[in-house]
Parts: C-alpha cells; sequence; structure tokens
C-alpha cells in the first residue's frame, strides 16, 4: 500500500480543528547530563531546533552522537539533568499537558504475546480515548488504524505470532488510537528488510500530511528511504550540526567548503561529516557556527501561533485528570486483558492447575490417613509444612517467569499516559487471584481428606485460609522479585530469599530455642504465622484426644503436641493478622517498586 492510497483510509481520525492549527515543537538551548556533578557526563549540549506539523523530520548521525537521547529528552519522560526549554507553539506547558499530546515509539516495543492485533488496538482505544467516545465510535477508529496499517489479514492473530514489520506498525497503531499531534519513533526501522522500512516511513509521512508533528530516528536510511522525510536534524556528539530542510542539506554543507560526491547517498555523507573522520575540523565548527546563527528554523514565525480563530494545540483546554479514563475503568480493562492473557496461555494455566491436583494426590498418599493417628504427629506436622512450601514456590515461580516480561510493556503504556501506576497495580494483584485461589482450595482439600484431617468445618476453614494467604503472599512476592529484577536473576533471587524464611518459621527450630539475635527474623517470616497458624487449627482449640494405634501415644492429647512445638499460647487470630500486615507492607513494597522501575 503506497502513501497517496493511504491518506483517503485515516480522514475521519483527524478533526476539523486539528487540520486548520498547525504545531510547532521548538526547543531551546537544550542540554542534558547523567551522573553526580563531580562525575556527570554531558550527553546533549545546548542544541536548538524545531520540528513542524505536516513535515517528517529524520535524527541522523552516528552511533553515540545523541539522537536516541535527544528523542528521550523531547519526549518528556526524562526530568532530571535537563536544562533549556520545550515550547509548543511558543508556550512552555506543565509536563501533565506535554505527555497529553506526545506520543513515543521506541525502538524496542514488547507486546502482550496472547493478545490480538484488534484485541491491542481495542484495548489501546479504551485506555487512551476519553469515556465520552462510544463503544461503536471506538470499533470503528480500531478498523480505520487496521486498515491504515496494512494489517486486516492479521487482526486476529495474536502478538506472538506477528513478523517484525507487523510488530512495528502494531506498536505504531496503538499510538495513533488516541490521535496526538507530536509523535516520536526511535529507529521504527531497526531489524526490517528494506520493502518493511520503507512501508513503516511511509506510514510516518502520512501521518505527518495529516497535520501531526512527526519525528523519527533513522539509522543509515537508504536513498529511497530519505526521499520520504522532509527535514533533516544532524546531531554529533550530542551537538547540532545541521538542521533545516532536507533539500537544503547538501548546498549548505557546500557553502561552507563540505562538498558531497555525486550520487552519494545524502543521508550516509551526513552521518560521515557528523564523525568528524575525514573532514576538516575548522569546516566542522564553521558548520555548527552557521547552525547556531541561523534562527529562522529555530523560532516560529509571526502569527502561527493562532489560526482562523481556533487554539492551537499547545493552548487547547486541556482535560483536568492527566488520563483521559478514571482509575476505575482503567482498573477494569487491565484487569480483563491481563486475565484474558493469562487464560490464553493455556500451557501455563494448564500446567499450574495439573501440578496442583498431581501434586496433591502425591502428598495425600504419602502421608495417608495420619491426621488422627497421635503415634504419627511428627510426620503430620512435617505434613503441614511441605504444604506451604509447596504452595509459596509453586504460585511465586509460576509469577516470576510471567511478570518480568510484562514490565516493559508496562513502561511503555505509562509513559504513553494509558494508566496510573495504581491502577496498573491492583489490576495485576486481583486478576491473577482467582487462579491462585482456585489452584491453592483444590491442592488443599485434596491433601486434607487423603491424609485423614479433622473435617470439622471450623477447623477445615482456618486451614484452607492460611493455605490461601499463603498463596497471596507468593504471588506478591513473586511480583516484587519480577518488578525488580530481570528475568535471568528473578528465578534464583526467589527461592534464595525464601529459604532464610523458612528457617525462622518454627519448625526447623523452636522459636523459644532461637539466639537471641536471630529472634527479630521470626516477626518478618510469614512462614511462621502459617505454620503456627495451621498447626494451632489442627491441634487447637480444644480438639479430642488422637487415635492411637500403640500401648502407649506421648501425644494423644493436642496439647501435648502444641507444648512440643512451644505453641501451647499461640492465637491462631494473632498469626492471622500478623499475615495480613506482612501482605499488606509486602504490596506497599511492590507499589514502590513499579515507582523505582519507572524512573
Amino acid at each position: 500500500m503506497v502513501v497517496n492510497d493511504l491518506k483517503e483510509v485515516v480522514v475521519p481520525l483527524v478533526n476539523s480543528t486539528e487540520k486548520n492549527a498547525p504545531t510547532v515543537l521548538s526547543f531551546k538551548n537544550l542540554s542534558f547530563s547523567v551522573g553526580q556533578r563531580s562525575k556527570s557526563k554531558l550527553l546533549l549540549d545546548n542544541v536548538s531546533g524545531s520540528f513542524r506539523s505536516g513535515r517528517l523530520t529524520a535524527i541522523i548521525g552516528p552511533s553515540g552522537a545523541g539522537k536516541s537521547t535527544l528523542l528521550n529528552v523531547l519526549s518528556g519522560f526524562n526530568a532530571d539533568g535537563i536544562s533549556g526549554q520545550i515550547l509548543v507553539n511558543n508556550k512552555e506547558l506543565s509536563r501533565r499537558k506535554y505527555r497529553q499530546i506526545v506520543a513515543y515509539n521506541e525502538q524496542e516495543v514488547d507486546l502482550l504475546p496472547n493478545i490480538t492485533v484488534r484485541e491491542t488496538l481495542a484495548y489501546a482505544a479504551d485506555l487512551k480515548l476519553p469515556s465520552s467516545v462510544g463503544k461503536f465510535q471506538k470499533q470503528k477508529i480500531v478498523s480505520e488504524i487496521i486498515n491504515l496499517l496494512g494489517m486486516e489479514r492479521c487482526a486476529n492473530n495474536q502478538a506472538r505470532v506477528l513478523s517484525g514489520g507487523e510488530r512495528k506498525r502494531l506498536s505504531i497503531g496503538q499510538e495513533l488510537v488516541s490521535n496526538p499531534k507530536i509523535m516520536f519513533f526511535d529507529e521504527p526501522t531497526s531489524g526490517l528488510d528494506s520493502k518493511s522500512s520503507f512501508q513503516v516511513i511511509s506510514y510516518l509521512k502520512t501521518m505527518a500530511q495529516q497535520g501531526r508533528c512527526v519525528v523519527s530516528v533513522i539509522h543509515q536510511p537508504s536513498s529511497d528511504l530519505l526521499e520520504l522525510f522532509d527535514d533533516a536534524y544532524v546531531v554529533t556528539e550530542g551537538q547540532c550540526l545541521y538542521r533545516g530542510s532536507l533539500t537544503d542539506m547538501i548546498p549548505t554543507f557546500a557553502e561552507v567548503g563540505i562538498i558531497c560526491p555525486q550520487y552519494y547517498n545524502r543521508a550516509d555523507f551526513a552521518i560521515k561529516i557528523a564523525s568528524k573522520t575525514t573532514i576538516e575540523p575548522d569546516k566542522i565548527e564553521k558548520l555548527m557556527k552557521k547552525m547556531e546563527d541561523d534562527t529562522s528554523f529555530t523560532l516560529m514565525q509571526n502569527g502561527t501561533e493562532h489560526q482562523n480563530g481556533s487554539p492551537g494545540p499547545g493552548q487547547e483546554v486541556h482535560r483536568k485528570s492527566q488520563y483521559p479514563t478514571s482509575q476505575w475503568y482503567q482498573f477494569a480493562i487491565l484487569t480483563h486483558r491481563t486475565a484474558l492473557g493469562t487464560v490464553r496461555n493455556f500451557m501455563l494455566t494448564a500446567l499450574r492447575f495439573t501440578v496442583h491436583v498431581l501434586f496433591g494426590f502425591v502428598v495425600g498418599f504419602v502421608y495417608y490417613n495420619i491426621g488422627n493417628d497421635a503415634d504419627k504427629v511428627i510426620f503430620n506436622v512435617s505434613f503441614c509444612m511441605v504444604v506451604l512450601l509447596f504452595i509459596v514456590f509453586a504460585n511465586a515461580m509460576t509469577v516470576v517467569l510471567t511478570y518480568p516480561l510484562e514490565m516493559a510493556v508496562f513502561v511503555r503504556e505509562y509513559k504513553s499516559n494509558c494508566y496510573s501506576t495504581t491502577a496498573y497495580f491492583f489490576s495485576k494483584v486481583v486478576a491473577d487471584f482467582p487462579l491462585m485461589i482456585a489452584g491453592v482450595s483444590m491442592f488443599s482439600l485434596i491433601v486434607c481428606y487423603i491424609s485423614g484431617q479433622p473435617t470439622d468445618l471450623f477447623r477445615m476453614l482456618m486451614v484452607w485460609s492460611m493455605c490461601c494467604y499463603m498463596g497471596w503472599f507468593s504471588q506478591v512476592y513473586g511480583m516484587l522479585g519480577g518488578s525488580i529484577f530481570p528475568i535471568d536473576v528473578s528465578p534464583f533471587v526467589i527461592p534464595a530469599t525464601l529459604i532464610p524464611l523458612v528457617l525462622f518459621s518454627g519448625f526447623f527450630v523452636r522459636l523459644g530455642d532461637l539466639p537471641v539475635v536471630f529472634q527479630p527474623f521470626t516477626w518478618i517470616s510469614p512462614f511462621r504465622y502459617t505454620f503456627e497458624g495451621v498447626v494451632v487449627a489442627l491441634y487447637g482449640y480444644n480438639r479430642t484426644y488422637l487415635d492411637c494405634s500403640e500401648i502407649f501415644c506421648y501425644y494423644r492429647k493436642p496439647i501435648k503436641i502444641l507444648e512440643m512445638l512451644n505453641m501451647e499460647n499461640s492465637s491462631y487470630w494473632m498469626d492471622f493478622t500478623c499475615l495480613v500486615v506482612v501482605i499488606f507492607l509486602l504490596h506497599v513494597m511492590l507499589l514502590l517498586s513499579l515507582w523505582w522501575r519507572l524512573r
């Protein structure tokens, strides 16, 4: 599909105000450094320029010149270490308002693998469009974007089976949903063949012709690809080497004595100059001085701030909230999307339930009918710890293997102003909760029945509650590990940090016999509260004598079992309360880790 054919498709996506009101993004004396003051590194050095709606701009330069850094700064998501001004139609906007009109498509865009193309765009429409836009209109917008991007054939395919070019186009479509005025793309052709690259840049060209301000970092474009761009911004060592029309670039170089050979790719020649390897330094300095003195491209012309009485994009009335939808609606949409993706992951979901059921039967028959046998109390106490250990590792490891893969999607969508951290946090906790409860309930019911544990409702509910709370703890603990550590590290960190907590459970060493220095650690171990709670539920609350198949059974009286474990004064409800506090604090840590991850 060629560029001219695409213009007709997306006309409904652009309203009349946006057609008439131009958008000019200008930046002045922009600098950006990283690190401490004494050891800071300057990545952008006093650069200026402007990008206009209706024109497609290419940011080019050698590797390490600062192309992606400039795009990251202009996207509005970097806040520290920046000096200078970023203006929209000669007006400086707040960070919140700026994010509402800017879309940023990074070089590597992660997608939820089990969601289809149409569903991905539909969820994006639900999150990015205001509630005033009806369901039918959202569906129409999604269909128009699919047609625009030429993805009709793969509209119902899940993202995991898409090709590289289709993934790139889908990521562009997600940004198109909200019809942003300013769009940044970081090397959108990376990893694509020449045909797919041309198609992607053609889409960017069409979006610019519709009145958007479109800027793209491009790495060594071919001559055909370069012809699609209107303007060029050449970067070298964090400074601007050239800014202006692409057709004027070579003549401007010639004015300072830098002559481009005939039939030479203009982009390759600009990168060669920016690398400063073969060009005389005095000519480079003369060219950069010329760019500093030339303000015609940097500043807006008079009269472009208003047009036809319509407010410019930088001056329009913005919504009061940063996000287009309410937090409750964000939570509902994200929960539905997460649940759908989990169910679609049939292998993991089926394996999760199968393991719970099979291991339930294995553990149940290993400890067959010992729950009321006074001669096998020690084995039954071990049974309690085995049950808790399986619940923790089965649920924590399931989450820690999938959660890191979703973190990149979360960061990208948050930067795109789709939803708040709080809405995402609660959706992740709630979406996986039913599966966790179902798995833990099946497992605990099977093992307790086969192993002969008390069948009265009161004790069964207490044991089941402790098992569910342990599953809840392990779920959040796995999320916390997945949000902090990468996927190649987190599967090791989770078991390594859980084992010390098991030592302070009171199973291997009685709590009263621990050295004083280790006593405080028992208060942060969820294994202590769940193990203690399960034992008290099974043997406390005036349980009658246990059966004895021998001549004498010392532990026939349940109180003797509690005394052996130093739990005769323990309270189930105190354990229950402390476990709730531990889980609550873990949720707080998870929320803080998400905020930290965004920084």
